[in-house]
């Protein structure tokens, strides 16, 4: 299901979680393939309540621009557990997670 929004400004603030998200979870400093990407973003578009803690998040954080200082961790709350919990069920195994031979 597509859920669609005019509102560009939660579109990339949404964006921007679902990759930092991504990062946490994978370990890797990329972001997530499209085909997961866009299934977690479309899982919070569907929901109000995850819209508006993913713009309150946002809100505070500078997404916009790069930064020598790493990003600060997504809040481990309720709506951080509920999409963690769903991009989990749908992402691709990270890449160095494949390798059985590399060590970090």
């Amino acid at each position: 299901m597509t859920v669609t929004t005019e509102d560009t400004e939660l579109l990339r603030l949404t964006v921007a979680y679902v990759t930092q998200l991504y990062q946490e979870l994978s370990g890797e400093n990329g972001a997530p393939t499209l085909g997961t990407q866009n299934q977690v973003v479309d899982f919070i578009l569907a929901d109000p309540k995850l819209c508006a803690a993913v713009a309150a998040w946002g809100n505070t954080e500078n997404t916009d621009e790069a930064s020598w200082t790493p990003p600060r961790r997504l809040p481990c709350d309720a709506v951080y557990r509920r999409i963690r919990d769903y991009m989990a069920s749908v992402m691709e195994t990270p890449i160095f997670a494949r390798n059985p031979h590399y060590s970090p």
